[in-house]
């Protein structure tokens, strides 16, 4: 028979470690000067995002200021809609998607009444002339809607459709120097419509996107701030206080999983703040509703993984002490004891020496898992007989059972402990080994 043996623990007995973190996993959840500062940078990216559009639709409003007496009126009546959008836009703030559905409908009913009135206006025309003026008039306008529109994110939003209005514009034009304007007034008009419904989409949907944004970047920030608040914890004790020596460094019992996460999320924010951006609307309301409470519940995991470790990694040493102390019941002396690699994570090792005949026992007290452990007993020296091992094996797992650590029956494992295996200087030297 072998001088190795492994004798396994219970995963039940480590239940109150693993209710003790989840516990944890709700420290800090909802701090208020926490909130209250996502809450006002909130407001600010707002106001900032939301003032840049008006300051624009103001512009767009001063660029349109010329058109002729065929367009301004219909201008002024857009503008007049598109100021009462925003501020009901702006009234709702989260969920935009049902209410810019409606928008846009009453956006459609606004350029059908307007292509009306126009066609009656047309149709009171008399002699060519005065249809000619007209056209020249309406295309003037187009060019100056073409160019206004061109200062706008047209292409974040309606990628390719002002080239293809401005294509239409270029060949009016060669038409225009070869026939009268007055053959021309109805492709002038279409284009023209179909520049200033560009222009009120554009603008309408700059508007959505930027509260979209906004809403998106408070979620997430708030979820970064949150895995800053818990990246380090107290510890909450039998008595639920938190020990004043004892931190949770959620970072480093989850082997860098908090950093990841923080980077993703990081990641995501700089990618939202880019106005320019690649991101839709519709990504940034996926933040909101998907994104954001995966990170939650991910930070919720991570806290609580790092605080069953850092449990498992106490009862570890505690069940290290309890086998020292059965083992000196049986003639032996501590001669020292370190973790593996130096560290709190990895097992733990303790070497005693029998008073009498100088055999030395390595006690390996080793993590399985997140929050289980296994223990292996290695025997150097030991001229004892097997039964005498045997019994030495029992008594210690009878020590052990009577303070409470529920432990198997030892299995032999059928080989000699190397020298290396029982080597200190080499235990504390080696490297952290990664999942």
């Amino acid at each position: 028979m072998s001088g190795a043996k492994r004798i396994s623990v219970d995963q039940g007995a480590w239940n109150r470690a693993q209710k003790a973190a989840r516990r944890l996993a709700d420290v800090q959840r909802d701090l208020p000067r926490m909130l209250e500062e996502v809450r006002r940078q909130h407001q600010a990216d707002l106001d900032r995002a939301l003032g840049a559009v008006d300051r624009r639709q103001q512009q767009v409003e001063n660029d349109l200021g010329g058109l002729s007496r065929y367009t301004r009126d219909l201008e002024e009546q857009t503008n007049r809609r598109l100021r009462e959008q925003a501020s009901r836009l702006k009234r709702l703030r989260v969920e935009t998607g049902e209410e810019a559905q409606r928008l846009r409908r009453e956006l459609d009913e606004e350029r059908a009444a307007r292509k009306l009135l126009d066609d009656k206006v047309a149709e009171l025309e008399s002699g060519r002339d005065r249809a000619s003026e007209r056209a020249l008039a309406t295309f003037s306008d187009a060019v100056k809607m073409s160019e206004t529109v061109g200062s706008m994110p047209h292409e974040k939003f309606a990628p390719g459709r002002l080239d293809r209005i401005r294509q239409r514009l270029v060949h009016i034009s060669d038409t225009l120097e070869g026939q009268e304007a007055a053959y021309s007034l109805g492709r002038i008009q279409e284009a023209y419509f179909d520049l200033s419904d560009l222009r009120a989409e554009v603008q309408l949907a700059e508007r959505e996107w930027c509260l979209a944004q906004a809403e998106a970047l408070g979620a997430l920030r708030l979820a970064a701030e949150r895995a800053a608040a818990r990246a380090d914890l107290p510890v909450p004790g039998e008595d639920g206080e938190p020990p004043a020596d004892v931190r949770l460094v959620v970072d480093f019992w989850t082997d860098g999983g908090l950093t990841a996460l923080r980077e993703e999320i990081a990641a995501l924010i700089r990618e939202a703040e880019v106005l320019d951006g690649p991101l839709t609307v519709e990504d940034l309301r996926l933040a909101v509703r998907e994104h954001a409470p995966r990170y939650e519940a991910e930070l919720d995991a991570l806290v609580e993984r790092a605080a069953a470790r850092l449990y498992a990694s106490q009862l570890r040493a505690e069940t290290a002490d309890h086998i020292i102390d059965a083992l000196e019941d049986q003639g032996y002396e501590l001669v020292e004891e370190t973790y593996e690699g130096e560290d709190y994570r990895e097992a733990h090792y303790s070497k005693v020496r029998h008073l009498g005949d100088g055999s030395e026992v390595v006690v390996e007290v080793a993590p399985e898992g997140d929050t289980g452990l296994a223990i292996r007993l290695l025997s150097y020296g030991d001229g004892r007989s097997e039964t005498r091992r045997v019994q030495r094996a029992e008594n210690l797992l009878a020590a052990l059972r009577r303070q409470g650590v529920p432990v198997g029956s030892p299995t032999d494992l059928g080989v000699e402990p190397s020298p290396g295996e029982g080597d200190f200087q080499l235990i504390r030297g080696r490297r952290r080994r990664l999942d």
